[in-house]
């Protein structure tokens, strides 16, 4: 009986660790690092000679016009800094990479997207996720399919984080992590047009606003 007991509490506590670890990954969802950055840079763009890590604030406003845009509130953790990547040929900016993480089933998903300057999506890459089917979004037959693709495009279907399956090709029993990233494409374009109208060439294509000014940049070059 005691041995029983004993056993029930180590199961306990396994339970209470495993829980806690996922809260905690959880609450810290948008704070993504971007992992390994003096590689996958020049993975994602080849041609580039340098970065620049730029941070950028997320306030009141610009929250309710992506929230407006997405027709879903941000989580709580994505109001304030978040970090973007200028990508540098000598002097000059080819292209932006952007560390985002959103919340899937079993904890969240990392991902890295690279953008081009007329407001496009190059690639991207999973850094960490524990989600069903995320060998088969690795993968470059699934990748390709958001290659090009811009805000013009309709990731999801109306008024829902699900993927759009009738543009999508999405693999047997990975559904909702292709929704994270679809999802997570979406947002991302739309922050990357609204914090770099300088860097994006059809930044006024989508919101017929003329550019604001931008907010204060913190910069690091490397």
């Amino acid at each position: 009986m005691m041995k029983n007991k004993k056993w029930l509490y180590v199961a306990c506590i396994f339970v209470l660790w495993i829980l806690s670890s996922l809260l905690v990954e959880s609450s810290q969802a948008a704070l993504c690092a971007f992992r390994n950055p003096d590689k996958n840079v020049y993975v994602l763009f080849p041609e580039a000679t340098g970065y620049r890590s730029v941070v950028v604030k997320l306030d009141k406003k610009a929250q309710e016009k992506t929230e407006k845009y997405l027709g879903h509130k941000l989580d709580f953790d994505e109001v304030g800094e978040h970090t973007f990547y200028l990508i540098l040929k000598d002097k000059d900016v080819i292209g932006m990479i952007r560390p985002h993480a959103e919340r899937g089933r079993y904890g969240i998903v990392e991902m890295v997207w690279a953008f081009t300057l007329d407001g496009k999506i190059k690639d991207y890459k999973i850094q960490r996720s524990r989600e069903r089917g995320t060998d088969k979004v690795k993968r470059v037959e699934f990748r390709r399919q958001f290659r090009g693709k811009s805000l013009k495009t309709a990731f999801t279907e109306a008024n829902s984080k699900k993927i759009n399956s009738k543009l999508f090709k999405v693999p047997k029993k990975s559904e909702r992590i292709c929704s994270v990233i679809a999802f997570s494409a979406k947002k991302n374009l739309f922050l990357y047009k609204h914090f770099f109208p300088e860097y994006n060439r059809n930044a006024e294509e989508h919101t017929n606003e003329k550019p604001q000014p931008n907010p204060e940049k913190e910069s690091q070059e490397k």
